[in-house]
């Protein structure tokens, strides 16, 4: 997309070119119009990498230099300086383009470590739950989203979130980093999940826009019994289902029977509870899994991940859930793509947690 994007430009830039020199040729010897030609190096300079701003600037050059053969005034004084000015100026112009390129490499290498310290693609086993989240961005270029996600390890259980930012951009990056924030201080010290939800609403309520709002889902994990069972209690506000993928059974999506507003719109959810088997699975998305499109305009199918969603390792499960939506998508994500998948286990001696 982006080389596409890079061609067009690189057309753009050349274009001038040919009617400024036919002008030149058309008005004769006595007058000329080759600084003119200057534009193309400057276009170039604006979008395109080093070496492709050089090659236009050659391609000036050479322009002007083959309307002075024509017109056969190649060896006067005037004609060479213009000649000089424009190759100075074309060698200024890609020595431009090269710096602002490596300028938004260093950016750009810098939105990527920021966004693996908002959003670290993790793996953590706690209590009576294995936990994999993953996080895709849409564009190589635009590694931060509206997409989140969060976890907090309290003694009413392990509680998570999983939410959408309205829009895109640096605003999104800014608000998504905020409700992480929020949520977790209001997970440890809130008693149940309206309360946290609440909290976060309150607070988040002052860095948002007359038209901003952040869907989330909220869960809490509880695991008891022997053999052990895992209870979850979950709070939508405006978020997307997540699908219950039952060890024997067929998938299900757990829809909220009183839905609320998103954050932002001082959302009411009601606490649903659901019931973890051993080796039962939940997956919790956004927008960017539930709405992806393939080349035909066919939505995902998100039963059809049960597949993807069974894999033994959790870890192994969540790269092929990632697969499946490459293909269906044929790699051209419209959307970013976060994603949790948890599975229900017996709880282990000691908590063994990592990320990566």
């Amino acid at each position: 997309m982006r080389l596409d994007r890079d061609r067009r430009w690189l057309l753009f830039a050349l274009l001038p070119g040919v009617p400024i020199a036919a002008g030149d040729l058309v008005m004769g010897t006595p007058h000329s119009l080759a600084g003119l030609l200057m534009i193309s190096t400057l276009l170039a300079a604006t979008r395109l990498d080093g070496p492709c701003t050089g090659s236009v600037a050659l391609y000036v050059v050479l322009l002007a230099a083959g309307v002075a053969v024509w017109e056969g005034e190649l060896g006067e004084r005037d004609v060479l300086i213009r000649l000089t000015v424009l190759a100075l100026g074309g060698a200024y112009g890609t020595w431009s383009a090269a710096r602002r390129v490596a300028h938004e490499g260093e950016l750009t290498e810098t939105s990527s470590v920021a966004q693996r310290a908002i959003l670290q693609p993790t793996t953590f086993r706690l209590g009576g739950v294995t936990v994999c989240a993953r996080y895709r961005s849409a564009s190589p270029q635009a590694l931060l989203g509206g997409d989140l996600y969060a976890f907090a390890h309290t003694a009413a259980g392990l509680r998570l979130l999983i939410g959408d930012v309205r829009g895109n951009g640096l605003r999104a990056v800014r608000l998504s980093a905020a409700v992480i924030s929020f949520f977790r201080d209001s997970a440890y010290t809130r008693t149940d999940l309206p309360a946290v939800l609440d909290a976060t609403d309150r607070r988040l309520a002052a860095l948002l826009g007359a038209e901003d709002f952040v869907t989330a889902l909220a869960a809490e994990f509880r695991t008891t019994g022997r053999p052990a069972v895992t209870r979850v209690g979950l709070a939508n506000c405006g978020h997307h289902p997540p699908l219950l993928l039952p060890a024997g059974a067929p998938p299900r999506l757990l829809a909220p029977a009183e839905p609320t507003t998103p954050l932002g719109l001082h959302p009411a959810p009601v606490v649903e509870d659901v019931i973890l088997g051993p080796g039962d699975r939940l997956l919790f998305y956004t927008d960017g899994l539930a709405e992806a499109r393939s080349a035909e305009g066919d939505m995902v199918d998100l039963a059809g991940l049960r597949s993807a969603c069974s894999r033994a390792a959790l870890d192994d499960a969540a790269d092929a859930v990632q697969e499946a939506l490459l293909r269906h998508t044929d790699g051209a994500l419209a959307d970013d793509v976060a994603f949790i998948l948890v599975e229900s286990c017996p709880p282990a001696r000691s908590p063994d947690v990592r990320a990566g």
